[in-house]
């Protein structure tokens, strides 16, 4: 029988996995206490959290979601970052704490319902955030128009010149 503090536990991840588009999974061993606060401060900014969870009641947890997957040979101490937002925000958050404190590991996790390893986390972090790809493409779209209103200035301007010339030609 399992006892009410397992099975709460195990519903509160229920309910904090519901509605996460995102779920990377950390080997957190030889992080400290204020690491992990320094962790979750910097994972708190991109709109994502972390926790540590027990791997069997973690399992129970994910038993039918896409996260099962990512799940079946866990092993060792694990901590699950999650989040509802950007993916890429998270990724770069974690990879940016892992490049200066050389932990937590990544094991995997689940990025918008598709199974992802540790290698393509790392991938995800080095590409650019929502808003710096929107930017992008403003940017790109942006190109085209401000040349083709150059061209027209100039052509307005040479014309303009033109008839300048001509008047003073007549004028002569």
């Amino acid at each position: 029988m399992p006892n009410q503090e397992k099975v709460a536990i195990v519903n509160n991840l229920k309910e904090m996995l519901a509605d996460m588009s995102t779920v990377i999974l950390t080997d957190h061993s030889g992080l400290s206490v204020k690491g992990i606060s320094t962790l979750r401060a910097r994972l708190r900014e991109a709109d994502s959290r972390f926790h540590v969870v027990k791997n069997t009641l973690f399992k129970l947890a994910v038993a039918g979601t896409q996260v099962e997957a990512a799940v079946a040979d866990l092993e060792g101490p694990t901590s699950i970052v999650i989040t509802k937002g950007d993916p890429v925000a998270a990724a770069k958050a974690l990879a940016g704490f892992i490049r200066e404190f050389k932990i937590p590991a990544l094991k995997g996790g689940v990025v918008e319902g598709r199974v992802v390893t540790d290698s393509e986390i790392r991938a995800l972090s080095t590409i650019p955030s929502r808003p710096e790809l929107l930017a992008q493409l403003v940017g790109g779209l942006q190109s085209p128009i401000a040349g083709l209103v150059g061209a027209l200035q100039s052509t307005v301007a040479n014309l303009v010149l033109t008839l300048q010339a001509v008047a003073q030609k007549q004028a002569a």
